[in-house]
């Protein structure tokens, strides 16, 4: 079985950023209304930073989100400037559940968290169908 990241994942994605963005932005803002009007050129790159995440990471991270399973090992890959692959063998698996936020709700995402011999692994902004379908899968090998 294949799974990688819903069509909702960009959508949660940028959602999250714009929030992050948003408080960051108002933080150092009153902050620098505070201290020295100086302290507004943080508030201006925070500005910066926060659109150009909220156009290039989003779509670049969905699409790094993907994997497989086939009855003996879950494998997975993610991340955008690092990334970070995932193996853990039946073997080694303890527990695994799915979560999810209202917004993921809403776009059709969940993130399976996955607990195994020695630490655990977090598969996010899964298709909601795929997340089922493996969480399925794997109640079934076990």
């Amino acid at each position: 079985m294949l799974f990688w990241a819903g069509d909702g994942a960009p959508q949660v994605l940028r959602i999250w950023i714009a929030l992050t963005g948003v408080a960051v932005t108002a933080l150092t803002g009153m902050v620098a209304g505070l201290f020295t009007p100086w302290l507004l050129l943080l508030t201006g790159l925070a500005a910066l930073a926060t659109v150009f995440l909220f156009l290039w990471f989003p779509g670049r991270y969905a699409d790094s989100v993907h994997g497989s399973f086939d009855g003996t090992a879950v494998r997975g890959t993610k991340g955008v400037l690092w990334r970070r692959e995932i193996f853990i063998p039946m073997n080694a698996l303890r527990t695994f559940e799915i979560l999810d936020t209202p917004v993921q709700r809403h776009f059709g995402c969940r993130t399976l968290l996955i607990r195994f011999a020695g630490g655990a692994a977090v598969l996010p902004l899964l298709a909601r169908k795929d997340a089922e379908r493996l969480e399925k899968l794997l109640e079934e090998a076990e």
